[in-house]
This record gives structure tokens, sequence and C-alpha cells, in this order.
């Protein structure tokens, strides 16, 4: 009797991959099929609890003897996670146009998810990151969905890549940057990168002032991203995309009950960031200088303020 089923995944990219379910052991595989002459070194794959990483000889879909790279699930009967690991670096290797780049790619997404488990398995985000990812979901749900579909927008929305900025808008990118209590009348730049326009043809900066409250449930950052999902749920790859965006955030959703702070928006500014704009910028600095964090004052941007709908330029 079969106990496994495997489909192909469409692909305009180089690879053929195939989803697999294993029904007697509760698991999912993913199958990445190999040039003959292709050679991964799994040791050089980096590992964590719960993925298992192989090279098998075996006949899937159209292919007699060939050789798969396996990549499965090693505990059963989890929740989705580990679906949407394997859903993930799926996503990736179907896009590659470039066979050398396989190896690069599978590295880089599977050291992402071994952060994810290591770090934020049984914690929760801390008050900053916490705060930092309202402001950038406020954005999505508040002003993206309104100019574009839920699978667009959340493509964009590019933060939990690590990425230089927090959406990418084909040549438009918008950093979004939230403040609370005393900071105020200032903001925080992580990197003299953060507000660097070179490469694109605008850079928006979004401001968001909140107050943090102790005793407002349906405020907190589970209930916004409730809230998000609920509104979502029609779209299956808005809502997939989501999930991982998520996770890759470090926002775990069983400890959804542990976050207990409220946020509400008392002040909203966006700023067109170009030639003049207070900035630090790498071009500018001497040799050798790098990777500064610095404050900004508000009102010094204040010649730069968009006080028309932003929903125009982005």
């Amino acid at each position: 009797m079969q106990s496994q089923i495997a489909r192909r995944i469409p692909s305009e990219g180089l690879f053929s991959s195939f989803l697999a379910t294993d029904f007697r052991r509760y698991i999912r595989i993913l199958y990445i099929k190999l040039d003959s002459d292709q050679d991964i070194l799994i040791d050089s794959l980096p590992k964590f609890r719960g993925l298992d990483i192989s090279k098998i000889v075996q006949n899937l879909g159209e292919f007699s003897n060939a050789v798969f790279l396996k990549l499965t699930q090693s505990i059963p009967n989890t929740d989705n996670i580990f679906e949407l690991v394997i859903s993930d670096l799926c996503d990736k290797v179907i896009q590659l146009q470039n066979k050398n780049n396989l190896s690069g790619t599978l590295i880089k997404a599977l050291l992402e998810w071994r952060i994810f488990f290591e770090k934020h398995e049984k914690k929760i985000l801390s008050i900053s990151a916490q705060k930092g990812l309202f402001g950038e979901l406020h954005f999505l749900k508040d002003y993206l969905f309104k100019k574009y579909s839920f699978a667009e927008s959340v493509l964009y929305w590019t933060g939990s890549d690590k990425t230089t900025h927090d959406f990418q808008l084909m040549k438009k990118v918008v950093e979004i940057k939230t403040t609370s209590g005393k900071q105020h009348k200032k903001f925080s730049i992580a990197s003299e990168k953060q507000l660097d326009n070179t490469g694109v043809d605008y850079l928006y900066l979004s401001l968001f002032s909140v107050n943090l409250h102790s005793n407002l449930p349906n405020c907190t950052l589970p209930a916004l991203i409730h809230e998000i999902r609920t509104q979502i749920q029609c779209d299956p790859v808005a809502t997939f995309q989501f999930y991982i965006k998520l996770l890759k955030y470090g926002y775990n959703e069983t400890l959804a009950d542990k976050y207990t702070v409220g946020f509400s928006i008392s002040e909203t500014k966006f700023f067109d960031v170009k030639e003049g704009f207070p900035r630090l910028l790498q071009k500018n600095l001497p040799d050798g200088v790098g990777d500064l964090q610095y404050s900004i004052v508000v009102a010094a941007c204040a010649p730069f303020e968009i006080t028309t709908d932003i929903l125009n330029y982005i």
C-alpha cells in the first residue's frame, strides 16, 4: 500500500520540485531534482531540529533513477510550521534561473529558519520589536491594502527578509519608523544605508507615534495580526506569505496570549527622503567608517513632510 503521495510544483525556474506527504508518518517532504553533474554538499547546509536533509536516487514523476535532494520533516504530528518551512524553501527553489545558485539559496533560507527556531521558539518579541512590527503591519493594513491587492501588498512587505528597507514597491521604497513615549520628538536610524535612496526612484519615510497600554487587549500585536489574517483569508497566496513573514520576523503564534502590551497610533507623518534630508550617507563618510546608528529630530524633517494623501505617492 502506497504511503506517500507526491505532486510536482509548477515552476518557471530550472529545478523540478515535488512536495510529498507521508500519510503513515504524518510528515511533509520536499524533493528537488538534481542534475547528474550537480554536487550539493549536505554537510554545508544549515541543520536544525525537525528537518532532515539527504540525497536519494529514486523514481519520481517522469524521472527514473534520478538524484534528488530530499528535505524531510523529521518530527511527526507537529503544527503547520514545518509545512511552512518546506513550502518556503520550495518557493525559493522553483524561481531559480541559475543552477549554480541552488546551494547559496538553500543555505540562506535554512539559516534564516534555524535562527528563528533557536531564538524565537519559546520567546515573545521584545517591546521594541513589537512596536516595530506593529508599525509595519499598520502601514500594510491601512495603506497598502487600500491601493494594491492582498498578495501584492504582502509581497511588497520585505522587512522580515532583513532587507535595507521595510517595503519595496518596484522602484519606490518605504521605511517605517515607530516611536513611543519620550521618543516622539526623534527617531532612530539603524545604519547609514537605511535612508539611502541609491538605486531607487523614491524613498519615503513613514513615522508612526504610538502610545503603549497595559489594558487594551484588542490593541495588542496578536489582535492586529488576527485582524489582518481575517481580512486576507480569501487570498491563499497572501495568507501563506503573511504566515511565513511573521515567522521570519520572530513572531510565534502559539505564544500569542503572552503579548499583553497594546498600541494605539497618536500621530502619523510621512516624508519624502531626498537631497537635503537630514541623514548620513555612506558616500559622505570617511573611509573605514560604517555600521552607524544615530537619531534624527522630527522637527528637522519638516521641509520634507508629505501633507497630501500618501497613496498618491506609493
